[in-house]
C-alpha cells in the first residue's frame, strides 16, 4: 500500500515533469529515426513519407521573404489540421520554423522535412557567409533539437551549376559539410539533405548527404523526352548508388490560365489531378521512399506582386489549394487534394509499374492508411491474392504467378474498407518469365567523351540492338543537355521506321557545345513495346570541362 506521503510525493514529482515537458517542447515518446535498407524506420517501423510542401506566410498579400515574420499559428492549425484529414504525414518546408510553431507541428501529429534559408545564390566560400550560416544555425538548432516532429533538414534549395562553377565546387561541398556536421553534433539522430533540381543537378555527388533529395518536374525535356520521367529519376537514384533513402522534395502541375510551355502552366484542374498521380506512380516506380508534391496553396507573391494573382504566372498556380480573392485567408480545395487524398490510401510499393520479374514469387509490399482492411490483386479477372490487412502502415507478402513463357501481366489491385467497401483501385503491368530473357538495348558514344574542352563540337553515336518480338515505338529522341541555366539545351528526334526490321541501328547526331557549358548530360532512349508492355530502353553519359567539378561531381 503507498503511504499518503508518498503518494503526495510522487503526485509533485509527475506534476514537475510534465512542466518541464511542457516548457521545453520535448515529446513524452522520442522518435528513434534510422536509416536503412533504403528506407526511413521510425521506432523500428518502415515509414513511407506522405509529405506536401507547405509554407505559412504565403498567403494572398503576403510574401513570405520580404516581409516581417509572422507565426500565423491559428491558420496554421488549420492548415495542419486539412493536412491531416488529407491524408499526409509529412510537411516540407523552405524555411526554418518558430518554436512556436514547431510547437504547433509537434501538437498536430505530423512530422516535418525542413528547409533552411541558405541562400543559394550566395559566395559559399566568403568568410562573412560562412560565419552567418554558422550563427543562424546554432540559433535555429538552440531550440529545434527539442522536437521530436523533425525528421530530415534540407540545407538548401535548388544551387545552380553556374553559380557553383563560379564559387567554385570545393566553397560548395565544405559549406554543406559545415552544415551536415553542425546539424549531426546538435541535432544527433536528424537526417540532412538538400534540395537539388534534378534536371539541374543530375551531375552531382550527393554521397555527403544522409539521404538523396531531388525537385523532380516532368516538362518532356532532356532527360525526361529522352528516358521518360520515371526512368529519369531512377537513373539519378541508381547514379548516386542505391545505398540510401530516395525522397523527392517538390513535384506538381501548374493550373494558370495562361502562361508556360508544355506541361509547365496551363494545365486543367483534370490535368493537374491526373498529373500528379502519375508523377506519384512513376516516383515511387523510380525508388522514392518520401513523397513532397509542390504544393499545399498558391503563393501569388511569386510574381512580383503578392496581392494579385497573375493568370500568366505559372509559378503562381501550383496549389492544391486556391484563394478567391485577397481577402480569402483560408481557401478551398482543388480536385487534385480529393483525388490525391484517395490515391494515398493504398500505396503499392513492389510490384513496381513496367518492371520485369523472372521468378514466380513477386515481392509485395504497400502502404497502407488505417482505412485499409483487406487487399485483392486480380490477374484475368482470377483473384491470386487476397489477405485482411491488421495494422496501418507498412505490409509485406508475395503474390504468386505463372506466366506462359514471356508474359506482359496487368495485375488489378483493390483496396477495400471494414464494410467491405472497395476505397482504391490501381492496376500495375509487369513484364513477366519463368525463366531469364534478353531485351532490346541501347548504348551511346558520345564526343568529346571526357573533357568538353576537346572541342567545339559534340557527336551522340546511337547503337540499338533489337530483339524478336519487341517492336521499337516511336522516333530516337536525344538530348544535348548544356545545363545553361534552366535551359536544357539542343534535343532533336530521328525517325527509325524505316529501319525497324535491323538487328542493329546506328546513327550519329551533333551539337554545338557552348564555351559556357560547364557540364553536359548527353542521352537517348526510344519506347519498346511488348503486348500492353511499353517501356524505354535509353543510356546517358555525364561530361565535364576540366577538372572544375571533382570536389562535387560524380567520379
Amino acid at each position: 500500500m503507498i503511504k499518503k506521503k508518498d503518494l503526495k510525493r510522487n503526485l509533485i514529482v509527475t506534476s514537475i515533469l510534465l512542466l518541464v515537458v511542457a516548457a521545453f517542447g520535448y515529446s513524452q515518446t522520442k522518435t528513434k529515426i534510422e536509416l536503412k535498407d533504403n528506407w526511413y524506420y521510425l521506432n523500428g517501423q518502415k515509414f513511407f513519407i506522405k509529405a506536401i510542401g507547405y509554407e505559412i506566410g504565403a498567403r494572398p498579400g503576403e510574401n513570405p521573404y520580404e516581409d516581417a515574420r509572422k507565426d500565423h499559428l491559428e491558420l496554421m492549425k488549420f492548415d495542419l489540421e486539412k493536412i491531416k484529414e488529407g491524408g499526409y504525414n509529412t510537411i516540407r518546408t523552405w524555411s526554418q520554423y518558430s518554436e512556436a510553431q514547431l510547437k504547433l507541428v509537434e501538437e498536430s501529429g505530423l512530422k516535418l522535412i525542413m528547409g533552411l534559408e541558405i541562400n543559394p545564390e550566395a559566395d559559399y566560400g566568403d568568410p562573412k557567409f560562412i560565419a552567418q550560416c554558422k550563427l543562424d544555425m546554432k540559433k535555429l538548432m538552440s531550440y529545434a533539437k527539442k522536437y521530436d516532429c523533425i525528421i530530415s533538414y534540407l540545407v538548401i534549395n535548388e544551387p545552380q551549376t553556374d553559380h557553383i562553377h563560379k564559387v567554385s565546387g570545393k566553397a560548395f561541398v565544405n559549406l554543406m559539410k559545415l552544415l551536415i556536421d553542425t546539424i549531426h553534433k546538435d541535432h544527433p539522430g536528424i537526417p540532412v539533405t538538400l534540395s537539388a533540381n534534378a534536371m539541374i543537378s543530375d551531375y552531382m555527388d550527393e554521397s555527403i548527404f544522409d539521404v538523396y533529395a531531388y525537385n523532380c518536374y516532368d516538362h518532356n525535356e532532356g532527360q525526361t523526352a529522352t528516358m521518360g520521367f520515371k526512368d529519369y529519376i531512377k537513373g539519378l537514384n541508381e547514379l548516386n548508388g542505391l545505398d540510401k533513402p530516395f525522397i523527392t522534395t517538390e513535384f506538381g502541375y501548374s493550373v494558370s490560365p495562361e502562361g508556360g510551355f508544355g506541361q509547365y502552366g496551363s494545365n486543367t484542374l483534370t490535368q493537374q489531378s491526373d498529373g500528379l498521380i502519375s508523377n506519384y506512380r512513376d516516383l515511387i516506380d523510380a525508388g522514392a521512399v518520401g513523397m513532397c508534391p509542390f504544393y499545399y496553396a498558391d503563393g501569388w507573391w511569386k510574381g512580383g506582386d503578392k496581392s494579385k494573382h497573375n493568370i500568366n504566372q505559372p509559378e503562381e498556380w501550383f496549389g492544391f489549394w486556391g484563394y478567391k480573392d485577397v481577402n480569402d485567408k483560408y481557401g478551398s480545395p482543388r480536385p487534385v487534394w480529393f483525388a490525391m487524398r484517395d490515391y494515398m490510401k493504398g500505396l503499392i510499393i513492389s510490384p513496381k509499374n513496367k518492371s520485369i520479374h523472372t521468378n514466380t514469387q513477386i515481392p509485395l509490399e504497400l502502404y497502407n492508411s488505417e482505412e485499409v482492411k483487406k487487399v485483392v490483386v486480380k490477374y484475368l479477372d482470377n483473384v491470386i491474392f487476397e489477405k485482411k490487412i491488421t495494422n496501418e502502415g507498412y505490409f509485406a507478402d508475395t503474390i504468386t504467378i505463372n506466366p506462359d513463357g514471356i508474359e506482359d501481366m496487368e495485375l488489378a489491385f483493390e483496396f477495400y474498407d471494414n464494410d467491405n467497401n472497395i476505397i482504391k483501385n490501381e492496376s500495375i503491368m509487369i513484364l513477366a518469365s519463368k525463366s531469364a530473357f534478353e531485351l532490346p538495348k541501347l548504348t551511346i558514344e558520345v564526343t568529346p567523351g571526357k573533357d568538353l574542352n576537346e572541342g567545339k563540337i559534340g557527336s551522340i553515336k546511337t547503337k540499338i540492338e533489337t530483339k524478336e518480338n519487341f517492336k521499337l515505338v516511336g522516333d530516337l529522341k536525344l538530348s544535348f543537355n548544356t545545363h545553361l541555366g534552366w535551359d536544357v539545351g539542343p534535343q532533336t528526334s530521328v525517325s527509325i521506321t524505316n529501319q525497324s526490321q535491323q538487328k542493329i541501328i546506328t546513327s550519329e547526331n551533333f551539337f554545338n557545345i557552348p564555351d559556357n557549358s560547364w557540364v553536359v548530360n548527353a542521352s537517348a532512349g526510344v519506347f519498346v513495346q511488348y503486348g500492353k508492355f511499353i517501356f524505354k530502353i535509353h543510356d546517358q553519359k555525364i561530361i565535364y570541362r576540366g577538372d572544375w567539378a571533382k570536389e562535387v561531381g560524380r567520379k
